[in-house]
């Protein structure tokens, strides 16, 4: 997994005022190219297993070489080893649900309830 943060100032700077965010879009395009899919914000998962220095590589021999803007925008740029995911989107969903259902039965009475 590979999260990073980039500085919008410098992206305008690089970009212009209107275009910085094509700066986001050079990255996704690189990062799916390169067999990741996007994740989250400015996260990236690799859709195959792979090891730090395949990772490295990867970043510094292609990336930057391809984006050479990135160097002097990026503020942070983490690699993550990420070995299982689990999505607990539904979980959350259902376990809010029943919460809420629960709510009219603890407002019911004089007893103050705290939420």
């Amino acid at each position: 997994m590979i999260n990073f943060d980039l500085s919008t100032e410098k992206l305008r700077l690089a970009f212009g005022n209107k275009n910085y965010r094509k700066g986001y879009s050079a990255i996704k395009h690189f990062f799916s190219q390169n067999n990741f899919e996007h994740h989250q914000y400015s996260g990236y998962l690799s859709r195959a297993a792979m090891s730090y220095a395949e990772v490295y590589d990867l970043v510094l021999d292609s990336m930057v070489s391809k984006l050479p803007w990135l160097a002097t925008c990026v503020q942070k740029f983490d690699a993550t080893n990420v070995t299982s995911q689990s999505n607990m989107l539904n979980a959350i969903k259902q376990t809010a649900s029943k919460q809420a259902a629960d709510i009219p039965s603890l407002l019911e009475g004089d007893d103050e309830v705290v939420l």
